[in-house]
């Protein structure tokens, strides 16, 4: 198949698309893309707002890098994954379908649910409507029992990203709210592939994760020294 049998293969998709973006509603972004040779360009956008993009922009990060890995020769999708938009750090959870031909990937549909409004009315449900209310650790805590450890791991770094205050932006290391901060508090990074889940769902490569951790180790050895 050359590529513009693939190019309208892929465009009669459209129709597709624009079903799930009425059904999914203004909230959710639905893209197709195609795929050749590792590179991934929007061909198709619904509610392209949400995350800034357009048609004909170039597409990187976690879902990309799941294909790249030849993911797709083993399922058909991937889905509920939590993705951080790099243009505006909105914060999607996200689902991609794998548009194949004769066992090769060609191109892409993801379903973006963007959850920003959802998060600001849990922020304001727990600081206004739960205000003076007290909750005893139990009803606090997650029983991760009977969970492998990279499951632990993976719901820890997905709590901690879902929970972020966006206003603080990843390179301000030294906040306490810090996302990167946080999950080094928890212990996240002492766990085999946690600093390369991490970069996937940021989008920021492994370098940048381990250059932050070092920070933190080093603004903790100043704060131990001053004591």
């Amino acid at each position: 198949m050359n590529k513009l049998e693939k190019n309208q293969l892929l465009k009669s998709y459209i129709p597709y698309v624009d079903f799930m973006a009425n059904v999914t509603g203004k909230k959710c972004e639905v893209v197709l893309r195609n795929f050749h040779e590792g590179e991934s360009d929007i061909i198709y956008i619904v509610n392209g707002h949400l995350s800034g993009r357009k048609v004909g922009d170039s597409v990187t990060g976690y879902a990309l890098k799941k294909i790249m890995k030849a993911d797709y020769r083993s399922n058909n999708y991937v889905t509920n994954y939590i993705m951080i938009n790099e243009i505006n750090q909105k914060v999607f959870r996200a689902s991609t379908y794998y548009i194949k031909e004769a066992g090769e990937l060609i191109g892409l549909i993801s379903i973006n649910y963007d959850l920003t409004d959802y998060l600001k009315f849990r922020d304001f449900y727990n600081e206004a409507v739960l205000y003076g209310i007290e909750e005893s650790p139990e009803s606090n805590s997650k029983d991760y029992f009977g969970d492998s450890l990279d499951d632990i791991t993976e719901a820890v770094i997905h709590n901690v990203l879902i929970y972020w205050d966006r206003s603080i932006p990843i390179r301000h290391i030294y906040h306490d709210e810090n996302p990167i901060r946080q999950m080094y508090n928890l212990g996240v990074f002492k766990y085999k592939g946690a600093v390369n889940k991490v970069a996937e769902m940021l989008d920021i490569s492994i370098q940048t994760i381990y250059r932050y951790i070092k920070n933190i180790e080093s603004s903790n050895e100043r704060v131990k020294k001053e004591k």
